[in-house]
């Protein structure tokens, strides 16, 4: 059905695809491969690479020295290289580039002397760390400071007189705006010499371009993915402000959705269907033919 769209951008990016087929990859040549902790967060991705026969463990002291560990896109602190090498375990490294590209820039700047502030989501809200500043924290040779919307910045205690700022690869581009805009500014009343990385993905910001101007055309969007997934969250508070939107964390509970918001499908309705950077384009397509059956089985004759 014409009516029924995937945006043109989304989807799995570069970095989780790689870590994905890494990890299938490996299990050719390895009896025992493990991702250590999940490979991104969509309980869709994780169970197909378990029914494939990929362990998932959550503790670094569970792991065994005939294992293949496979650290996801997210990044990990230099403890966790530090204890794979000290043990002799083997291990693939799928840490996103991007992600790398900021690990590097956070230790190379602290030990400049440089004062670090992370922009992104430390728990402030949630009470939970995202994987990828958990992974970042430890890069920095002094604790940085980090911060996660404007109000943060009140409490700002800078006390070296140069500063470098980086964000979240995933955090919301519009509220990291605002918050280096401030930061810049307090920096120049201060004569604090300020150096500023926006690290916001591409891909990410790809995906939300393409999805908004796919729900400023449709009657009704699906964003799919993993409820836990910042990059989706962000997708889906973006697509619902242009048009009623679902958010799906399973394909199948399409009906129970339509039903819980009382919206009721028609064949002329436009409906546009997107996802985060954790998600299989399969599940998209497969979506498309669950809402292409449910329209047909009403309306044909």
């Amino acid at each position: 059905m014409e009516n029924i769209v995937i945006s043109k951008v989304c989807g799995l990016c570069a970095g989780c695809n790689f870590a994905i087929l890494t990890a299938t990859k490996n299990l050719q040549n390895h009896k025992k491969v493990t991702l250590f902790k999940e490979i991104v967060h969509n309980d869709n991705v994780n169970k197909m690479l378990k029914e494939k026969g990929v362990s998932i463990k959550d503790d670094l002291n569970q792991i065994k020295k005939d294992e293949l560990i496979i650290l996801r896109a997210h990044g990990e602190p230099p403890e966790t290289y530090d204890y794979l090498k000290k043990n002799g375990i083997d291990f693939v490294d799928c840490t996103c580039i991007n992600v790398k590209k900021i690990h590097e820039e956070i230790e190379k700047f602290s030990k400049d002397g440089y004062m670090v502030i992370i922009i992104g989501k430390y728990g402030k809200t949630s009470g939970i760390m995202h994987p990828e500043i958990a992974g970042s924290v430890g890069y920095s040779t002094t604790k940085p400071i980090l911060v996660e919307d404007e109000d943060d910045l009140n409490k700002l205690n800078i006390n070296l007189n140069k500063v470098y700022v980086t964000c979240q690869t995933t955090f919301n581009e519009a509220k990291a705006d605002k918050i280096l805009e401030k930061i810049k500014a307090f920096c120049e009343e201060n004569n604090i010499l300020c150096v500023i990385n926006k690290s916001i993905c591409n891909a990410q910001k790809q995906i939300n371009i393409y999805s908004a101007k796919l729900a400023k055309t449709s009657d009704l969007m699906f964003v799919v993915g993993g409820k836990k997934s910042s990059n989706t969250i962000e997708l889906f508070n973006n697509v619902s402000s242009y048009a009623p939107t679902i958010f799906l964390e399973d394909i199948n509970d399409f009906k129970t959705e339509l039903k819980k918001n009382n919206i009721k499908l028609s064949k002329d309705m436009k409906i546009g269907i997107t996802a985060g950077a954790s998600t299989m384009k399969s599940e998209l397509e497969e979506l498309k033919k669950l809402l292409e059956n449910e329209i047909g089985e009403k309306y044909d004759d």
